[in-house]
């Protein structure tokens, strides 16, 4: 009988520590939604978004790693619960106060509604309990540092390395080397069809993105979470925007939350010759005058602030 039960104790340990690699892993391959999402509660920067979204990766590796192995057992043990109890609470607000379709606990390739996502912690937190009298596997001195070694290494590497934040990668990438075709744009400016847009008086931020394109709909609605949170005015923001019909268009505009913002469509040719294909590219213009550029990297809160404000 006992020996079952340690069956069953180390298949509820493993299958834990297992699920909550697997989660962070789901995360980390969707990182900037699981960042925007965090930054949608609107009570940090988006910086500290970013980081708080690493540390929560990175925690949920550690104590998946730790839980397997069985070393620093107990202060991983409480640092699940911490977890489990502190996202469910979460979650109950979000119930209450939000109308979201996912909690982005397992990123955004597995979506899970918040209701749903409650009840799989509090079925976590039952398993848990029941393995909540385990010992440390008994390694060596040198094997238990390396064991610990390896699992801070294994958590710390992938969300702070393989996946830097916007602000280390701005500092070995700069903006400035982004290319733009300032010929192809005054002639695009210059066309009939542009007659009514007007950007020859203040500051204007726009992006020339493609209605299909993956990371244009990250950065708009990454643009529109900064706009919203900072409450900048969104007649300086507009969109030149290719591909797909007026009803992709409009879905686009759905899924990013940046009904709010003028799209202006333009041919692919035009796009394509303006940024030289590299989509998505924000041209910060001021009287007319395009004086920087940007990607969805390089677009941050603090500048775009700066320039509308």
């Amino acid at each position: 009988m006992n020996n079952i039960q340690n069956i069953l104790k180390t298949i509820i340990r493993i299958g834990i520590g297992l699920f909550f690699i697997v989660s962070a892993v789901l995360k980390l391959l969707s990182l900037d939604q699981f960042e925007l999402y965090i930054y949608s509660f609107n009570i940090l920067n988006f910086t500290w978004s970013a980081l708080a979204a690493r540390a929560i990766i990175a925690c949920e590796i550690l104590v998946g790693i730790l839980l397997i192995i069985k070393v620093k057992y107990k202060p991983a043990w409480w640092l699940t619960m911490l977890m489990l109890v502190g996202f469910s609470l979460l979650l109950v607000y979000v119930i209450l106060f939000r109308n979201d379709s996912n909690c982005h606990c397992m990123g955004d390739l597995v979506e899970i509604k918040p209701s749903l996502s409650l009840v799989k912690n509090l079925i976590a937190i039952a398993l848990l309990l029941l393995v909540r009298k385990e010992d440390d596997y008994q390694f060596g001195p040198l094997g238990r540092k390396l064991a610990l070694f390896g699992a801070f290494v294994a958590a710390i590497v992938p969300p702070f390395v393989l996946f830097p934040m916007d602000n280390v990668y701005n500092l070995f990438s700069k903006s400035d080397n982004l290319d733009y075709n300032e010929t192809a744009f005054n002639a695009l400016m210059a066309d009939s069809t542009m007659q009514d847009v007007n950007l020859e008086d203040g500051n204007y931020v726009v992006g020339v993105i493609s209605a299909g394109c993956k990371f244009c709909r990250i950065s708009c609605l990454k643009m529109s979470e900064m706009v919203d949170n900072n409450h900048l005015d969104t007649n300086r923001i507009l969109y030149f925007v290719w591909g797909g019909d007026s009803t992709a268009v409009r879905e686009f505009q759905t899924e990013t939350k940046t009904e709010a913002f003028r799209y202006v469509p333009i041919n692919a040719i035009s796009a394509v010759h303006i940024v030289n294909g590299h989509f998505p590219t924000y041209l910060f213009i001021k009287d007319g005058n395009v004086e920087s550029t940007a990607d969805l990297r390089h677009l941050t809160e603090k500048n775009l602030c700066n320039y509308l404000h």
